[in-house]
């Protein structure tokens, strides 16, 4: 008897191999370039949780770790452990003993083909973002499949060991994952066994062996068009039923009707990268934060010290405050100007200052309102308070906000490409050592100042024109890093079509509170009050905040930038075209 190769269950899997693999190696490149800080703790985690998945037999698919474990009771790390639930690369475990001591698919190793077809027809297979709607979906596909027992048995017993093929040919036809040569013996680590010289035990199974390709997904197909119309497992023309059901579905039978046909269209979302890049994110969140360190005039006021440094008018002595005020001095050439910062500012968030020939980003303060709207919405209506008060209750769904996060940090990640990413660590570092001079005790004590605010305060008043609301630009700047950290850690939360996007229990549970990190790890609880106080602090009206939150249509939004023509500006290629130079298009 031959293998019986589960091919659905062994496609998926080697797509999760295939997406790990590749997230692994965005990993990988993160470590290798030395201008970056390494990873993040996240980062770092994840990383090590691909390398164990990867150098494991073991079923990587989380639909199917969900499944198994919901049909069995058991929690998958145990069902891990053993080999009767566990499938590698489609072969469940009555499928990797010896060749000679095959055995047909055992009953409970049925009930778990069967019900992932099932899921997979209905298209429930979403694990990561939506597990509980997947469990309550394996329960309904148990019942399916218990209801029709005796046809799955029927279907399994005669077209087990049809429709032989080499396991070779499934691997070049990208159907299953390589790994799967040599998984029964010697088993142990993939990465460990590709070279085949490491070992002189032969591989089994190997590329040249026959295997039963067989699919969970057309069987369930088969069983549910036959239960339709009345077929039982006691039917006298049950064998030809199946066999021509089987074929019709399987596009074995050339010339079936069209009506025979399932309607499968294609996910698009399975080949969708990301919704942003999250470098850029990053990158554009320190730049909405150094904006408001601009508006309060932080560069200004350190400037204006150094320059009554320069003057003696500034008294201060030996140490570190001087120092900084001396090297600041020293280094200034190498500096980011205001014209450079005001550049970048207008890049990234559309302000109005900089150099007006550059493009800017004049949907950035319409999307960003739209977002934080929609948030702040959502939010309330989880009041029963406000729903009770408001005059007219607006409801805002989950979907309404997925958009507008999506449009937002797509927006944000495309305009950041480029220098962005390094000019943010170069003004990250800069404010934190604003920081540091500008609450240093000796400097304060100059003004008379109680901490570093007050003293923001005191120069913007006598020598840099007069106030500055540092109360609410140091608000917004900490609101906006945390809404823009929330979008680059959650950007796969705006990529899905199912699941929350902001975690209701999180929002209404009382034990649950913000996070130690807002600005680095925010949850969803940060991202809600990072909103309400944005929006506090701007002054937007009620009546806005309703009129915002609203859908509207998104605007066209390339996925990077894209230059017009040959990435010439058009001033640059009407002179080259009046000079008679005609540019290939691209």
């Amino acid at each position: 008897m031959n293998r019986i190769l589960l091919v659905d269950l062994g496609e998926r899997e080697h797509k999760t191999r295939e997406e790990l693999r590749g997230r692994k190696l965005k990993l990988e490149s993160i470590l290798a370039n030395k201008t970056l800080d390494g990873l993040n703790p996240s980062q770092q985690r994840d990383y090590e949780a691909i390398k164990k998945a990867l150098a494991s037999d073991v079923t990587a698919d989380p639909f199917y770790q969900v499944l198994a474990e919901t049909v069995t009771q058991i929690p998958w790390r145990q069902l891990s452990d053993g080999n009767d639930f566990v499938h590698e690369y489609g072969l469940l475990g009555s499928q990797r003993v010896p060749t000679n001591l095959l055995k047909p698919l055992k009953e409970g190793e049925r009930e778990l083909a069967g019900i992932a077809g099932i899921l997979q027809l209905d298209n429930h297979v979403e694990a990561t973002r939506g597990k509980a709607d997947l469990v309550r979906a394996v329960s309904t596909a148990q019942g399916e499949y218990r209801a029709n027992r005796a046809l799955f048995d029927a279907a399994f017993a005669q077209l087990s060991d049809q429709y032989k093929v080499t396991l070779q040919s499934q691997i070049d036809a990208g159907l299953i994952d390589a790994d799967i040569i040599g998984c029964e013996r010697p088993g142990g680590d993939p990465n460990e066994r590709r070279d085949v010289a490491s070992t002189d035990t032969p591989f089994r199974p190997s590329g040249a062996e026959i295997v039963c390709a067989l699919s969970a997904r057309n069987v369930a197909a088969l069983v549910r068009r036959l239960a339709s119309t009345g077929i039982t497992a006691n039917d006298p023309w049950l064998t030809s039923r199946i066999q021509n059901g089987y074929d019709m579905q399987a596009g074995a039978i050339e010339g079936a009707p069209l009506s025979s046909a399932e309607i499968s269209l294609p996910e698009f979302d399975d080949t969708t990268d990301e919704v942003a890049v999250r470098e850029n994110l990053l990158g554009a969140q320190a730049v909405v934060f150094a904006s408001h360190c601009e508006d309060m005039n932080m560069f200004q006021v350190v400037e204006k010290c150094v320059d009554l440094f320069r003057t003696g008018l500034l008294p201060i002595s030996r140490g570190k405050a001087g120092d900084y005020l001396y090297g600041y001095l020293k280094k200034a050439s190498e500096r980011m100007t205001q014209n450079e910062r005001q550049d970048l500012y207008r890049q990234v968030l559309g302000r109005n200052e900089g150099d007006p020939s550059l493009p800017g980003n004049p949907e950035f303060k319409e999307l960003w309102l739209r977002f934080i709207a929609a948030v702040s919405n959502f939010g309330r209506q989880l009041s029963v308070d406000r729903l009770l008060r408001t005059n007219v209750p607006v409801a805002v769904s989950q979907e309404q906000v997925r958009k507008a996060g999506r449009d937002l940090a797509a927006n944000l990640s495309v305009h950041s490409f480029g220098i962005v990413r390094f000019a943010a660590a170069e003004l990250q570092q800069t404010i934190l050592e604003f920081r540091d001079v500008l609450s240093d005790p000796e400097l304060r004590a100059c003004v008379g100042a109680r901490d570093m605010w007050q003293f923001i305060d005191q120069v913007n008043a006598n020598y840099l024109g007069g106030l500055r609301n540092t109360h609410q630009h140091r608000t917004q700047a900490r609101s906006s890093a945390v809404v823009i950290r929330w979008l680059a850690n959650h950007s796969d939360r705006l990529a899905g079509r199912y699941g929350e996007v902001i975690s209701v229990n999180a929002l209404t549970n009382p034990q649950m509170s913000g996070s130690d990190q807002p600005m680095l790890n925010p949850n969803d609880w940060d991202l809600v009050q990072a909103c309400e106080q944005w929006l506090a602090v701007s002054g937007v009206q009620e009546a806005s905040i309703e009129q915002y939150s609203q859908s509207v249509e998104s605007p066209v939004i390339p996925s990077r930038p894209i230059g017009n023509g040959n990435g010439l500006p058009p001033e640059a290629r009407a002179i080259l075209e009046q000079a008679g130079m005609s540019l290939p298009a691209l």
